[in-house]
């Protein structure tokens, strides 16, 4: 009586954890880890979807010394106004995105400014200098004292940004002046945008730079890093709208900040998330639960579906011997 108890209290455990797992994946995150643990640092299509918060300590953001004292020096040397900042910053995020570009002005000469600090990128980009890199910096520097959330964003060819509007990611182009729109008028994200070019499916490109711009009124096919899909092979994600730190680890050292982001989702035309640079903490404490979790359920598992239906089959069969 006390082994079949046993057996059956074994069996109950099971059904319960198999449950909690059947919860638990309605969770992106969990399923995120799961998919780490499993394919080793394979992450899923909804990590990029993720909010700030859901980032976790992935998501870099400037301490408040650095902020201070960068967007004192931006205001007190540059012709950026606090003034207009604070006025826009109660806007909608596509508009006040759109905003923000218009008041950078023109795109630049494609010759990057490595080396300088954002008082000199501000200063030059006004003057048509520099590249889609540093274009997407001043940009997140500019729209973070707005209140955005921002992350850049690139592929092998141009740098972008992606604002988080506090349901999603949308994708802005600081240098090219633009923002993606679907057939519905939906801002879309970078790799929503490049799944529809990869896919020759439609993007409405709104120029948002004003009419002097260089790209107003063009076609978006026109815009020069679409028209080579093998551009969009790989999409990089910069976790933080802390450009402030950026630039300062880029001063003191040639490497790829530690918090870089790397996925190839569009080989092929069909997505393929391959997480090839890590910052763990995002993920050490949630993977070890999952890993604990699986575990326990893979023991418990074996142990009640396969140790005992072999257990009793083996003792059939020896008191059949007796």
């Amino acid at each position: 009586m006390k082994t079949e108890k046993f057996i059956t209290s074994l069996f109950m455990l099971n059904i319960i954890l198999a449950l909690i797992l059947v919860y638990a994946m309605r969770s992106d995150g969990i399923i995120a880890v799961f998919e780490d643990v499993f394919y080793s640092k394979k992450v899923s299509a909804g990590y990029m979807t993720f909010s700030p918060e859901l980032l976790g300590n992935s998501f870099k953001r400037d301490t408040e010394a650095d902020k201070n004292e960068g967007y004192n020096r931006i205001f007190t040397e540059t012709n950026i106004q606090r003034r207009y900042l604070t006025g826009i910053s109660n806007i909608p995020p596509v508009e006040r995105a759109g905003l923000i570009i218009k008041l950078m002005g023109n795109s630049g000469d494609g010759t990057c400014l490595n080396g300088k600090d954002i008082i000199e990128k501000i200063k030059l980009t006004e003057h048509r200098k520099g590249c889609s890199e540093d274009f997407a910096e001043v940009f997140s520097v500019i729209a973070g004292y707005t209140g955005l959330e921002t992350r850049i964003v690139k592929n092998s060819k141009h740098y972008g940004v992606e604002i988080f509007d506090g349901k999603k990611w949308f994708f802005t182009d600081p240098y090219y002046a633009v923002i993606p729109f679907d057939d519905s008028s939906r801002p879309l994200s970078f790799t929503n945008m490049a799944d529809r070019i990869s896919k020759n499916r439609q993007v409405r490109l709104e120029c948002v730079g004003g009419n002097n711009h260089c790209y107003a009124g063009k076609p978006s096919e026109s815009h020069p890093y679409f028209s080579d899909r093998a551009a969009f092979s790989s999409v990089y994600v910069l976790m933080g709208n802390n450009i402030f730190g950026i630039l300062k680890k880029e001063a003191i050292t040639p490497l790829k900040p530690e918090f870089v982001y790397t996925f190839a989702p569009y080989r092929e035309v069909k997505p393929h998330w391959a997480h090839l640079i890590t910052d763990m903490e995002n993920t050490d404490h949630l993977r070890k639960i999952v890993v604990s979790f699986m575990m326990l359920w893979i023991g418990l598992f074996i142990a009640t579906d396969v140790v005992l239906p072999l257990y009793f089959i083996y003792s059939k069969l020896y008191q059949k011997r007796k």
